[in-house]
């Protein structure tokens, strides 16, 4: 299952973090379900970064045990324009999980 969850804190969000892998493909290795969601955080990240001065170190991503790769984006110092980029990132995603069925799960979580 290929799962995001999403951090708020005094109401912005912060952080998002996708891990996980979409099991229903026809094509072993490949998935679009996995392809729209990498393509979405690769666009969010350079929003972030090159358009809206958010630290290039704010994207990471770390290998798992399991050969399922883990990405996150946390914003150390968060704004209001890069909370609400990240929250056209969250909306995106729920689109996503809606018409995936069980495949793709997001969470948020925080105040």
């Amino acid at each position: 299952m290929l799962k995001a969850h999403f951090m708020r804190q005094n109401g912005m969000l912060i952080s998002c973090t996708v891990s996980g892998h979409d099991e229903y493909t026809e094509d072993a290795g490949y998935s679009v379900l996995c392809a729209a969601v990498s393509s979405a955080v690769q666009l969010t990240s350079a929003l972030l970064s090159d358009c809206f001065g958010a630290p290039e170190d704010c994207v990471t991503v770390t290998p798992a045990a399991n050969e399922q790769n883990q990405i996150s984006i946390r914003l150390e110092k968060p704004d209001p324009v890069h909370s609400r980029i990240l929250n056209g990132l969250l909306l995106h995603f729920q689109a996503l999980a809606e018409d995936s069925g069980n495949a793709f799960r997001v969470t948020v979580s925080g105040s």
